[in-house]
């Protein structure tokens, strides 16, 4: 028989034993009495299954014969945790058996008779109560608010994590309520005990409650539902169920209690019950935080950047303000200050969040020992993933697990316990503390080269992700097959939608590769991401992103690569911090590499860069110098995407400089050529089109073309959605908006200055642009406008792509 069998057979066994082993019921003359707990019932059967005695159990698990059999007679009912799991391993028990085995453990002895129900003693309500007026205010209007004709009122059941103040909570909110005279019947229900109180325990102990129920206790739910609605009839009350474990244990109570005042809390959502209204709690908001902690601590006169760093340290949980408050407060020599110096040590985090019987970790425990072993390894190995939030797959690549489905199922049961917090979507966060725990365990529980080999493991699967997200974006290259492992895309929508969303995790993985000099993965996934990097100009961190790809070619002594690099950064130097001078020096060394590996595909892009940099700098000569280079090089490379774009740039160069009729010629030239390729549609022409179009609507506007330059603004317009860029819309929108009001037409662009506004967000640093069209729109009206004169300048992207500067 397997160990989880035998688990299932314990009851016929046990009754078996019975009647072989009267001397475990009876101790020595002058001993109590002692009945055997539900675990020392199973470890006997167990052993007995096994054919095992006490001598070879503890031989086989190195606890000793007396324990052994101090908690099979029940003369010892609270094993240790290292007690259980030796017996455990002696005893060969599977992963699910162990499981069972360690809740048995954890049980207490409850009594059967539910005329022994125990009594109730309420929690008091606590006078530093701070925060929750949102959602004090939505418990009260579901318990006291108006309700609709024949409509009866639902419970409320709260929830949340360890820690965050459900029963506290509770208990505030009945006590602002309107009914607040009335009497709280209250029974702590036991959830998290291996033998929760059941509903008819449940009843009895709130009919003890109520004045005029002394008569016999209920035998059956039927006989109590008749004794409380009896009594509740004359005397309403409110009933408060306090740490319930599961619907089942709760169902028949609301029932009974229907229309009733009652509110249920849990760490459990108890998504089963019907007819319920649900508050979920979580954090305290930062300034109720603060608020809370001076009101613990009488000594608080710390700044509040003291304060805001303790209460952040603590993840703005209020059992750990309240423990770090309870502790200062505790000791008069104590600051604040004092405090922070030992909770910013991570390691000791938790060790410092104990107050008397008041602990932090002590309360995650509860909810992490109700996980089965399979769950209870996916919350230890999630705890090695940084970041705010993450999603189901890179939490399967923690685990090492393909099963994303089954997963996602355990995520959902940590969030259900509190362990961890649903953001939406596939996103979930787990906490601070949560983390601290689940780190704790999981050292525990593996070694510290396992470790290394799992952040290792997590690492290259974000990098190979990565790549084979950044090859949607790139031309030519089979985005379904390319890269390391790591997970597929589908689109380039949803390649796009995981590169920004996980931007934290892959950027921290990609530094580290860095650091740790794996320069081949370095400069292969910065490669597969540069085209996708023209479309999120606004990330912010591409120069730092290349520069690290610049170092590991260096490392690793090709000059081809070098000199790919190389370019990405200048244009990094350009785009995003613009540094134009620094881009001229960063694209000749590019052009350097670029001729020391003979590749002139990458001297032509070395020479693009250097154009590009000059004549956003006004040096226009050397930019039309560079940009004939450009063109040679491209053309012996065969290169025609680069020849495209090296001739943009030569005719962007002559408008700046006042050619505006050859350059138009050009620009139309160029764009009908795009337009007419086989891949007009693709990213790299729409790119180009794009830069075409900005330049364009310059350039007839120069001539004074305003209807052609309206034309061209509106198709740009239409290319720039395409491209899924808002921050390139905006921009040509500025063009667009510019033609339509040197054309007269101030009606259409002032309902385009709303359309780019509404676009952009009023955080924007583009909306004051558009802010003052709308006064130069004014003075067109008036009359008083004088006529401006536009800088056509602009920066382009790596293929001429247009962007904000």
């Amino acid at each position: 028989m397997r160990p989880s069998q035998r688990l299932r057979a314990v009851r016929c066994e046990t009754s078996s034993e019975r009647r072989h082993e009267p001397a475990r019921l009876t101790a020595s003359k002058g001993d109590a009495v002692t009945e055997p707990s539900p675990f020392g019932l199973l470890l006997r059967s167990l052993r007995v299954g096994q054919n095992l005695t006490l001598e070879s159990l503890s031989a086989r698990s190195g606890v000793s014969v007396r324990t052994i059999g101090d908690l099979e007679r029940g003369a010892s009912t609270s094993p240790q945790r290292r007690t259980v799991d030796a017996l455990a391993d002696g005893l060969g028990l599977d992963v699910a058996a162990q499981h069972a085995f360690l809740r048995a453990a954890r049980a207490r002895v409850r009594t059967a008779d539910p005329s022994e129900a125990p009594g109730a003693v309420p929690p008091h309500r606590v006078f530093d109560f701070s925060g929750r007026d949102r959602e004090i205010s939505e418990a009260l209007d579901i318990l006291e608010g108006e309700l609709e004709p024949g409509q009866q009122r639902p419970a409320l059941v709260i929830s949340g994590a360890p820690g965050i103040g459900k029963t506290t909570g509770a208990v505030e909110i009945l006590a602002r309520g309107r009914s607040a005279e009335r009497p709280t019947v209250f029974v702590g229900l036991d959830g998290f005990n291996a033998s929760p109180l059941t509903p008819l325990q449940i009843m009895t102990a709130m009919l003890r409650q109520l004045p005029g129920t002394e008569q016999k206790p209920p035998a059956d739910l039927g006989t109590a539902a008749d004794q409380w609605r009896a009594a509740v009839e004359i005397a309403p009350v409110r009933v408060l169920l306090d740490n319930a474990a599961n619907e089942s244990q709760v169902r028949p109570i609301l029932s009974i209690c229907s229309g009733d005042v009652i509110v249920v809390t849990s760490r459990r959502s108890l998504a089963g019950l019907e007819g319920v209204r649900r508050l979920r709690l979580g954090p305290l908001q930062r300034d109720e935080s603060i608020a809370l902690l001076r009101r613990l601590i009488p000594q608080a006169d710390a700044d509040l950047d003291a304060l805001d760093e303790v209460a952040g340290l603590c993840d703005d949980v209020p059992l750990a303000l309240r423990v770090v408050g309870s502790r200062v407060a505790s000791r008069p020599a104590w600051n604040v200050d004092d405090l922070l110096r030992r909770l910013r040590k991570t390691e000791d985090r938790l060790r410092v969040l104990v107050a008397g019987d008041l602990a932090v970790e002590a309360a995650i425990s509860l909810s992490y020992e109700e996980l089965d072993p399979r769950t209870a390894a996916l919350f230890r190995w999630i705890s090695l993933i940084g970041g705010k939030t993450f999603d189901a797959h890179l939490a399967a690549a923690a685990v090492r697990s393909t099963e994303h489905g089954e997963v996602e199922f355990r995520l959902d049961d940590l969030t259900d316990l509190g362990l961890l917090e649903a953001r939406g979507g596939d996103r979930y966060r787990l906490h601070d503390l949560m983390r601290l725990f689940g780190g704790n365990k999981l050292r525990e529980t593996v070694g510290p080269d396992e470790l290394e080999r799992r952040r290792a493991h997590i690492r290259s699967w974000l990098l190979g992700s990565l790549e084979r997200a950044g090859a949607w974006y790139e031309p030519g290259r089979d985005a379904q097959s390319a890269g390391r492992a790591g997970r597929g895309f589908v689109s380039a929508d949803a390649a796009a939608l995981w590169i920004r969303a996980e931007a934290e995790h892959w950027w921290l993985a990609y530094a580290e590769a860095a650091g740790l000099g794996e320069d081949e993965t370095v400069v292969d996934v910065a490669d597969a991401l540069h085209w996708y990097s023209d479309v999120w100009l606004s990330w912010g961190n591409w120069h730092r992103f290349f520069s690290l790809a610049v170092t590991a070619a260096t490392n690793l002594g090709d000059p081809k690569m070098e000199a790919t690099h190389l370019g990405y950064l200048a244009w990094a130097e350009i785009v995003e911090t613009g540094d134009r001078e620094r881009a001229v020096l960063t694209a000749r060394a590019a052009r350097d590499a670029a001729r020391r590996a003979d590749d002139p595909a990458q001297e032509g892009w070395a020479n693009y860069y250097v154009g590009w940099a000059c004549w956003l700098l006004s040096r226009v000569v050397e930019a039309a110098a560079a940009a004939a280079d450009a063109i040679d090089a491209f053309s012996r490379a065969g290169e025609t995407v680069g020849v495209e774009n090296a001739r943009l740039l030569s005719t962007m160069i002559r408008n700046t400089r006042g050619e505006h009729l050859a350059a138009i010629d050009q620009m139309e030239a160029t764009l009908a050529r795009v337009q007419g390729a086989p891949d007009a549609d693709s990213f790299l022409n729409l790119i180009t089109q794009y830069a075409a179009y900005l330049d364009l609507v310059d350039a007839y506007l120069a001539v004074g073309r305003n209807l052609d330059a309206i034309r061209a603004g509106a198709v740009g317009i239409r290319v720039a959605r395409l491209l899924n860029d808002d921050m390139r819309v905006a921009l040509m929108m500025r063009r667009h908006i510019r033609a339509l009001i040197e054309a007269g037409d101030s009606e259409a662009a002032m309902v385009e200055v709303d359309e780019a506004l509404r676009l952009l967000g009023p955080g924007s640093s583009e909306a004051f642009i558009f802010a003052r069209f709308r006064a130069e729109i004014a003075e067109v009206r008036a009359g008083t406008r004088l006529r401006p004169n536009p800088d056509p300048r602009h920066a382009v992207g790596h293929s001429g792509s247009a962007s904000p500067s």
